[in-house]
């Protein structure tokens, strides 16, 4: 039974991850409908204020401070300010490019991962690893290259929110490898995001109708879910076996535009898609294999 363990820790891990990528897609799909109309610290706030109600509200006062009891408060807030910077990056990217294309541009976290996390994290990286992350970035490369050349400076947004992301990822192991409980981790997401965003939110405070605050719900539920899935994931498997499902936020975003702003993917998109499903597959046949 403790042989299998591992492998059973691991393989719940790759699925918790693809809720939370998935959900992630589906935030950046909403904030593309409402930054034409609602303040960026809008948008912002509704990613942490809700969630962070909602938990606050399930915890009950008694339990409280059991939640935010931490014993690497310093990692804790910097971990949550990572999403703070990725979300933000991510309002402007989708403000000026197409949804896919700011998603494949973020994918480069993924391969600054599996690059960090022997030296960040102590771990191992074997050869399954690096081909899955590599044929990952790669159908990266084949998704955003048809619009490369139109894309101009604005590519700088999904390209540093990559950076963060992968920081995102790597302290989300490390605290997790150091037993922080991912309820408390996301707690302290929750409240760093909004004591960030919540000034940010009245600076530049606009009215919102039914629809946006529909809209505005859908996005922090999202959000919310997604950081619970992640904190979750990292707790159960390393950063390098979970990185290559990274990928699957792609998925998510093509659907997404697909359902919502009527962007069918082009034959380039199509093969990426193939491509990181692929090498998703691979990683997880391979480990598999090794642990069987």
């Amino acid at each position: 039974m403790k042989t299998g363990q591992p492998r059973t820790h691991h393989t719940l891990g790759i699925l918790l991850l693809i809720a939370a990528v998935s959900c992630f897609g589906a935030v950046d799909g909403f904030s593309k409908i409402l930054i034409g109309s609602q303040s960026f610290g809008q948008i912002m706030l509704a990613r942490y204020a809700p969630a962070l109600a909602v938990l606050l509200l399930a915890t009950g006062p008694r339990n409280l401070q059991g939640l935010f009891a931490t014993k690497r408060p310093g990692l804790q807030i910097i971990r949550g300010l990572t999403p703070v910077f990725v979300g933000g990056l991510m309002v402007f990217a989708v403000r000026y490019l197409p949804l896919a294309e700011a998603t494949v541009i973020l994918f480069a976290g993924p391969f600054i991962v599996v690059a960090l996390s022997g030296w960040m994290l102590g771990e191992h990286v074997d050869a399954s690893s690096w081909v899955g992350v590599a044929i990952g970035f790669l159908a990266v490369l084949f998704v955003a290259r048809p619009g490369l050349d139109a894309l101009s400076v604005y590519t700088i947004f999904p390209a540093l929110a990559a950076v963060f992301y992968a920081l995102l990822q790597l302290l989300s192991r490390q605290l997790g490898a150091a037993g922080e409980s991912p309820g408390t981790t996301l707690a302290w997401t929750l409240l760093v995001g909004t004591a960030v965003s919540l000034p940010v939110a009245l600076m530049d405070w606009r009215a919102i109708d039914l629809s946006n605050a529909l809209v505005f719900l859908a996005l922090g539920a999202s959000f919310g879910w997604g950081q619970h899935f992640l904190a979750r994931a990292f707790s159960l498997a390393p950063a390098n076996v979970l990185s290559p499902f990274s990928y699957f936020q792609i998925l998510s975003a093509a659907i997404f535009g697909v359902l919502v702003f009527h962007n069918v993917p082009d034959v380039w998109t199509l093969i990426g898609i193939a491509m990181i499903l692929g090498a998703g597959l691979y990683v997880f046949g391979r480990r598999s294999r090794i642990r069987a």
